[in-house]
């Protein structure tokens, strides 16, 4: 994972939950080394943006519809952000749109930043992680035969009409799983979801719908399901 993760002020004793992006972007030049910073002060800066009088970036719609998702408007966002924590998987620098870079270094560190999410789940007692990337989701460790009936579907649809799917994983703990050194040491639900600026579009208000259902997730939703 990226160094520093963003830790929320009000994150619970129970049901801590990791929202998990992909990668932090770089220019050109420093494609490939490792972030410089840490990821908790780019949310912090985030944040500043929705302060009143506040500036303002293209990347802030990443983490509004992020917000969105979970029924927050960009008025209280903060109150989101500070349920959970927020970490990005790839620890180098990457490119924006088609480069791949991304995905060319998970491939070539699968196992290692697997050891890293684990060993950040274990240390932080997370029991949930809401991956918004499909590339971070599909190199998580591997099923084993303990939890591999635990795999579902969740079927929305996109603004550009096309469906898509959330996918959902529940890991069992005290077991080994391929492309990860490190064991879990209680039951770990993953859920996966496109990256909120992919170019086929993303639905904050239909993920919203599906997710505000999930048990696990109900306590950092905007509008809790009774």
């Amino acid at each position: 994972m990226s160094p520093g993760v963003w830790q929320g002020k009000n994150i619970l004793k129970e049901n801590r939950i990791l929202i998990l992006g992909e990668s932090h972007y770089g220019s050109k030049e420093d494609i490939g080394t490792p972030v410089p910073y840490p990821t908790s002060s780019v949310v912090e800066e985030y944040l500043s943006h929705r302060e009143p009088g506040g500036d303002s970036r293209r990347w802030d719609r990443f983490f509004d519809r992020i917000a969105a998702s979970f029924g927050y408007s960009k008025d209280n966002v903060k109150e989101f952000y500070d349920k959970i924590y927020f970490g990005n998987y790839v620890p180098v620098l990457c490119g924006i749109g088609k480069t791949n870079v991304a995905k060319y270094y998970i491939n070539e560190n699968r196992t290692k930043y697997n050891d890293s999410l684990f060993c950040f789940v274990n240390q932080n007692n997370v029991s949930t992680i809401v991956c918004f990337s499909k590339a971070s989701y599909w190199n998580l460790p591997t099923s084993a035969e303990e939890d591999i009936d635990s795999s579902l579907k969740i079927k929305i649809q996109l603004k550009t009409g096309y469906l898509d799917t959330i996918n959902v994983y529940k890991y069992a703990p005290d077991i080994k799983h391929n492309y990860c050194d490190t064991v879990l040491k209680q039951p770990l639900k993953v859920y996966g979801i496109r990256h909120p600026s992919s170019r086929r579009g993303y639905n904050s208000e239909a993920v919203y719908n599906e997710i505000c259902k999930e048990e696990e997730l109900k306590y950092i939703t905007s509008y809790q399901i009774t």
